[in-house]
This record gives C-alpha cells, sequence and structure tokens, in this order.
C-alpha cells in the first residue's frame, strides 16, 4: 500500500470510530450506513447520466466500502440464515455495482439502490434494541 493509500485508509477508519463514538446505538450506526450507501449509489446514478465518470467511480468505491463495513457487521453465529442472505445479497451489490460502472449500465445501479433500500427501510421499522413498548 502506497503513503497515500495509506492516509486515505487511515482518515476513513477515524471518520467510522468518531462515528461509532458519537452513535451510542448500533442499529442506529447500521441505518445510518444504509442511508450513506443509498446515498452513494444516488450520486453514482447522477454522475453516470452526466457523463462524470471521475465522480461515478469515486461514489462507486464509496458505496462498496460500505457495503463490505456491512459484511463486517454480521454475526453468522447468532444471525443464522438472515446474516448469510445479507451477506449473499451485499456481495451482489458489491459485483453489480462493478457491472454497472464498467458497463455505464444505469439499471444496474437502479437495482442495487432499490434492493438496499428495501433492507433500509426494513431496518428502520424495526424496534430499537432494548426498547420495550409497555402498555
Amino acid at each position: 500500500m502506497n503513503s497515500l493509500a495509506a492516509k486515505r485508509a487511515m482518515s476513513s477508519y477515524q471518520k467510522v470510530e468518531r462515528t461509532k463514538r458519537d452513535t451510542n446505538n448500533p442499529q442506529e450506526l447500521v441505518g445510518l450506513l444504509f442511508t450513506g450507501l443509498t446515498d452513494r449509489i444516488a450520486s453514482a446514478r447522477k454522475a453516470l447520466a452526466e457523463n462524470d465518470r471521475t465522480t461515478r467511480a469515486e461514489q462507486v468505491t464509496k458505496a462498496q466500502k460500505i457495503l463490505f463495513g456491512l459484511c463486517q457487521t454480521l454475526d453468522f453465529e447468532k444471525g443464522g440464515e438472515l446474516a448469510r442472505n445479507l451477506f449473499r445479497l451485499y456481495d451482489y451489490s458489491i459485483n453489480k455495482l462493478s457491472e454497472g460502472h464498467a458497463q455505464e449500465d444505469q439499471k444496474c445501479f437502479e437495482e442495487v439502490h432499490d434492493l438496499i433500500s428495501t433492507v433500509r427501510n426494513a431496518w428502520t421499522e424495526m424496534p430499537s434494541v432494548g426498547n420495550t413498548n409497555q402498555q
């Protein structure tokens, strides 16, 4: 890894660590990742429509980094089949974003955006961990 790449990696890591400190609820942190992911995909779609290859590449890379991060949050022991299915979805999304970028295919970006939006919406509808509604 060259010096510039190492500095970028360290900067990204520090941003994640700051966000972890500022976000006490892990569920909220994952929700923020989903929101950031859908925002990056939307930006990549816009950049593709505007023929802005540099911005598209940056946004696809950022989206893929978030997906890799989401993969790291999965607990296969506790999550079982759900965790395995999410892993497959994230892996598929990473590959589909690469395909969309390489082939300049808006449909690939749209498909991933729709898939991740569905998961994001389900995630935000989930009751907070430790939040019990007593009636």
